[in-house]
């Protein structure tokens, strides 16, 4: 993975009463970056971890980077502390791994995956995350199709179908 960037900052909550922390930087920082602030990253913190992210909008002149509770948890960070971090590039350009059942409706179903290459790479990364969030295999397909047809619908409607 490409290093883009590495430094020191503190852990911060994003907003008040919610679960996500952020690590925050300059947006002047993000403009040296392959695709700006479209990039999608890996973060590693204090030399652990590997979270996939992108980066958000945080304060006027800041980017941020989300840190879930579960990798809070598994990293033994906190809130408030000052941290080492690393920026990488990610090497997947869609930023997440795309579910064996995405990959089999793709195969069997043309519409499917037309619609595929129709969607941006944020719908195809929330259809991925939805499907494996979703343990019985035959409703992650029935999900997904729904999916597909709700876009295709879209699609139609703005008459690119």
């Amino acid at each position: 993975m490409k290093l883009l960037y590495s430094g020191t900052a503190f852990i911060e909550p994003m907003f008040p009463n919610m679960p996500h922390n952020v690590l925050s930087v300059s947006t002047a920082i993000i403009a040296d970056f392959p695709r700006k602030h479209r990039t999608r990253i890996v973060l590693k913190i204090n030399g652990e971890g590997h979270i996939q992210c992108g980066l958000n909008t945080h304060i006027p002149g800041m980017r941020c980077m989300m840190i879930s509770k579960k990798h809070m948890t598994s990293l033994g960070l906190m809130t408030g502390e000052k941290v080492f971090f690393e920026i990488f590039e990610d090497p997947n350009p869609l930023g997440v791994e795309v579910p064996e059942v995405l990959k089999a409706l793709r195969a069997q179903d043309e519409v499917v995956e037309r619609i595929w290459n129709k969607l941006s790479d944020g719908r195809k990364r929330t259809i991925c995350h939805s499907t494996m969030r979703i343990k019985n295999i035959d409703l992650q397909v029935e999900r997904a199709l729904e999916f597909f047809e709700a876009e295709r619908a879209k699609l139609v409607q703005k008459g690119k179908w």
